[in-house]
């Protein structure tokens, strides 16, 4: 699926091509002006202005509007389309507005004209065959049809919850057929089937049963803060205090730790439950799977919580032991964490699995976000330990809340206590950028600007705020860039209520040039200084 800059009848923007049906199924970066206009007639014009290049009807009889859903990011508007005045499963098209009225995104899953007019033809074919003689199955009929489907035995309670005529996209043709919500209780589900209205056919099942909850037992974040203890050492026998038990949410029927926002599918020979208690301790391997569940799936939903339901909007594949160095990595290709088993096993440190969390997260709001040897791979690397520090901060003791991994770093670290990294280093831009770069050092001048901001503004604002900023950075943004779009993102978010707070920390640090010191800045190398004086 290749993206570009398009036009679309007038608008500039780039589009994603349905593979499919050839046509936008996403429209974003879009060049639009602010409107003062209601959502609803913003995204009506906008829909009639590229009707022909979405192969709908221009005057949109398709489309039947459904809601505006506000969110953080603005309005969205949706629209169900429809076919002989029936609704298309599954055909729906989102409008994103942000707050001044712009047209930022769109997302396209209706079906192209041309289909269906093809849709009407194998309709009139149908209605000449001998398995339409008798015409539609009635709704009797079909929701017998459906409930033999299940699978359910004769001695299951069974309920049909809905049922409702559509058109289904079999094959990405319309279809007419019967949607039949049951309920079964053995096996335990609630399934959504498809039957084909004239031959009874199933032409869709899945069980829609909402995920389970289950129990395990985890570290948090962990044993060093849980006990207070910096002494410990990777065979060190850990207290039954370090632990404590959890709730394992929206778990799959499988047995398994997979869920709608992270699962260990790619973990070899991973542990299996049938009844859902997974309460390992560290010497069992199936603990370390417990633990990148827990904290992915609690992180996820903080940031949802946060007003980001958007982001890494999907279950990320986790491998717990994949590598057998001390060092774990995100796979921008595969979308994948994978976790190292050298000295303290990295996913038995929460701080370490959102560390490498957030470059996914990053990843997904920019795509390719920092290239290696750039001030944006640095930046990756410091949302990653502020996003694990800030996580964790209220929770541990005073002397370990500036710092992360201090069970990870138990192994190498000589620190006292013991740490990957720090957040409140004195490093200042860009006397102190490495050279040659790495990003792991450099990362720590952005990471103590974040985290002077989190000690500025609180704990929910500054997480806020950075997370959105990244929605305005390129992908190899500067330091500079990223300061710049955090004033821009609480100027949207915020009014601009935090500007001078924001301003303040990176002009102090030398990201920013401060405009009383004609525009110097206060990281400039003394050597630099010298430079240019001896020039004048």
């Amino acid at each position: 699926m290749k993206n570009k800059t398009t036009k679309l009848k007038g608008l500039k923007a780039k589009v994603e091509s349905d593979p499919q049906y050839k046509v936008p199924r996403r429209i974003y970066d879009i060049d639009a002006k602010p409107s003062k206009e209601e959502p609803k007639e913003i995204a009506e014009s906008l829909l009639k202005k590229i009707a022909p290049n979405l192969k709908i009807n221009p005057n949109l009889s398709q489309l039947k509007f459904d809601k505006v859903k506000e969110s953080i990011l603005g309005s969205h508007v949706l629209y169900q389309q429809y076919y002989e005045d029936k609704p298309i499963s599954g055909a729906w098209i989102r409008v994103d507005i942000d707050k001044d009225g712009r047209v930022y995104n769109l997302l396209n899953d209706l079906v192209p004209e041309p289909i269906i007019a093809k849709a009407k033809k194998t309709e009139a074919k149908r209605k000449t065959t001998a398995a339409a003689a008798t015409g539609e199955l009635s709704l009797e009929e079909a929701k017998n049809q459906a409930l033999a489907t299940t699978g359910a035995t004769s001695d299951s309670s069974n309920e049909v919850l809905e049922n409702e005529m559509v058109y289904f996209p079999y094959n990405g043709i319309p279809t007419l057929a019967w949607k039949i919500l049951v309920r079964t209780s053995k096996p335990r589900a609630e399934w959504k089937i498809y039957l084909d209205a004239k031959t009874g056919v199933v032409l869709d099942k899945a069980n829609q049963l909402k995920d389970r909850d289950g129990k395990g037992k985890v570290f948090n974040p962990n044993p060093v803060v849980s006990l207070n203890d910096t002494s410990l050492e990777d065979e060190s026998q850990i207290s039954t205090d370090a632990y404590t038990e959890v709730d394992l949410r929206d778990l799959k029927d499988n047995g398994m730790l997979d869920g709608p926002f992270v699962s260990t599918a790619t973990t070899l020979n991973r542990v299996k439950r049938t009844n859902f208690q997974f309460l390992f301790d560290r010497q069992d391997r199936g603990f370390k799977e417990v633990m990148v569940y827990y904290h992915i799936d609690r992180v996820h939903h903080y940031i949802q919580e946060l007003g980001f339901n958007n982001i890494v909007n999907h279950p990320i594949e986790v491998n717990i032991d994949g590598r057998q160095d001390d060092n774990s990595e995100y796979s921008p290709a595969t979308k994948s964490l994978t976790f190292g088993v050298g000295g303290v096993d990295d996913a038995e440190d929460a701080e370490i699995i959102l560390h490498e969390y957030g470059h996914a997260i990053l990843d997904d709001q920019v795509p390719n976000f920092g290239p290696k040897r750039t001030e944006a791979a640095a930046i990756s690397e410091a949302f990653g330990d502020y996003l694990a520090a800030s996580f964790f901060a209220d929770i541990k003791p005073s002397n370990l809340r500036p710092t992360l991994g201090n069970w990870d770093a138990v192994f190498y670290s000589g620190d006292e206590p013991p740490c990957l990294r720090r957040l409140d280093s004195n490093k200042k831009y860009p006397k102190d950028l490495s050279s040659p770069s790495e990003e792991h050092n450099d990362g720590e001048i952005w990471s103590a600007c974040l985290w002077e901001l989190r000690g500025a503004l609180g704990r929910r604002i500054s997480d806020q705020l950075i997370i959105a900023h990244h929605f305005l950075l390129s992908r190899t943004a500067t330091f500079e860039n990223a300061a710049n779009a955090l004033i821009t993102a609480d100027k949207n978010l915020n009014q601009g209520r935090n500007e001078s707070a924001i301003r303040d920390i990176f002009v102090r640090r030398g990201i920013l040039p401060n405009p009383r010191r004609k525009n110097k800045r206060a990281g400039t190398s003394f050597e630099e200084i010298a430079s240019n004086v001896s020039e004048k």
